[in-house]
């Protein structure tokens, strides 16, 4: 029996405010929302006013922000405006606090090979510069996989020892990228802080939130490809008991998407 809450990650709408898709995902029975920190929840846009306003909209529905998602447009491993990025990422950190979030996701490119020296050096120290920024602000900064294995995402943040970065597990993506979510799940362990309900014949648009490293459309993945009996074992075995957020298919209507996964698991 699966021990997560269900939510869901609300996607950008031109046809709905976020309270609109508070509301309804508040009907549909989810817990929890992931948000992208854009428009309306731009840190820099949303006024202290607007700030206790949300937060009265999440406690009016009865759901949690789960986590607010960092939008990022190129990978950490490039000193190309980084200071720039980090504070906008400090912005979010601070942002996600004041909503009472204890989480950002974030895709922040893959872990660079060790061949590659400058290039490690300079990811590793935006995230480590990343993670006591997170740490700081009092949340953690959950770092989307799929850009390499779980077993090589763990080493590389056992390297750092930061407490303010974690891992947010993504199965569909790692599916895609030729990783086992099973394998990554059991070897990230205690890291795994948020994990999505996804397979991999789900839409490949990751959206806003992560503008690199993306894969067309048109995979050919049979669906049913995530073994979800195993998925929901391996968090289990490392007794995660956060959120279970559903991505839903931007293409297909919402409401049966959730009903569908919320009828699985409730087998389980």
């Amino acid at each position: 029996m699966i021990r997560s809450p269900l939510g869901i990650r609300l996607l950008p709408d031109p046809d709905q405010t976020v309270k609109d898709q508070l509301r309804q995902a508040a009907r549909l029975g989810a817990k929890g929302i992931v948000l992208d920190a854009t428009g309306d929840l731009n840190p820099s846009r949303l006024s202290d006013t607007g700030r206790r306003d949300f937060r009265h909209a999440l406690r009016t529905v009865e759901v949690s922000l789960t986590a607010l998602s960092l939008p990022t447009r190129r990978p950490f491993d490039t000193d190309e405006q980084l200071d720039d990025r980090l504070a906008k990422a400090d912005s979010a950190f601070a942002l996600a606090f004041d909503l009472g979030a204890t989480l950002v996701l974030a895709r922040v490119g893959a872990v660079p090979p060790e061949s590659d020296a400058s290039r490690r050096a300079l990811f590793t120290h935006a995230l480590h510069e990343l993670g006591r920024r997170a740490d700081h602000r009092g949340i953690r900064l959950a770092l989307e996989t799929g850009t390499e294995s779980g077993a090589d995402l763990r080493a590389f943040l056992d390297t750092l020892n930061q407490p303010g970065l974690a891992a947010s597990l993504d199965p569909g993506f790692l599916l895609r990228m030729g990783h086992d979510p099973i394998e990554a799940t059991r070897a990230l362990g205690p890291l795994v802080a948020h994990a999505y309900a996804r397979d991999a014949s789900s839409a490949s648009d990751l959206g806003p939130s992560s503008a690199f490293s993306l894969h067309p459309r048109g995979f050919g993945f049979p669906a049913g490809v995530l073994d979800w009996e195993e998925y929901l074992g391996s968090l289990e075995e490392i007794h995660y008991s956060g959120f279970l957020t559903i991505w839903p298919d931007p293409e297909r209507p919402l409401a049966p998407q959730f009903q569908t996964l919320a009828d699985r698991f409730a087998r389980f």
